[in-house]
């Protein structure tokens, strides 16, 4: 694996310069030193604001200078586009996940990246890809390793996957 995906609960914990934010910090600084990409989701950002602002109580000021520090360090940002939302819903599925939390591995996967966080479900679903940087923090039950997926029943799947490969198929 090359590169890393970090969730928001590692921003959230840098940010309010928690116990791990240090250990936090060192793994992402290692995979830059690296030239290892450190990816997140588009939505990161906004969910990292909305941690800081409505569970931390914290002010506008205070979240934009905590995005600016994490900005600072080249975090780079990537699209979750259909295939990816389809392989988050399939990992939401069999994992008990948020599709927040499936949308973190789902580009973890398709960067062939690890994936940090302090999130215990994302934590056992990541398997292989998983770094745990410190102790489980959030109190969501672990999930279940495999739940039986219903998307493939969905009568109109297979059109829109064929359509997905399709335009994936498509020169730029």
């Amino acid at each position: 694996m090359n590169g890393l995906v970090i969730d928001a609960s590692v921003a959230v914990c840098i940010a309010r310069h928690e116990r791990e934010a240090e250990a936090a910090v060192t793994a992402i600084s290692n995979s830059t030193t690296n030239n290892e990409r450190v990816v997140v989701p588009a939505f990161f950002w906004t969910e990292v604001a909305n941690a800081l602002l409505m569970r931390h109580k914290w002010t506008g000021a205070a979240v934009l200078a905590a995005i600016h520090h994490l900005d600072e360090m080249r975090l780079e940002t990537l699209e979750i586009d259909r295939p990816l939302v389809v392989l988050a819903i399939d990992l939401a599925e069999r994992h008990g996940l948020t599709a927040y939390d499936a949308s973190y591995l789902a580009l973890a996967i398709s960067t062939d990246a690890h994936v940090a966080t302090f999130d215990k479900a994302l934590l056992a679903a990541a398997g292989l890809r998983a770094i745990q940087i410190g102790p489980h923090r959030l109190s969501e039950p672990s999930a279940i390793y495999e739940h039986t997926v219903t998307w493939p029943n969905y009568k109109g799947a297979s059109a829109f996957l064929a359509k997905l490969r399709a335009e994936a198929a498509r020169p730029g």
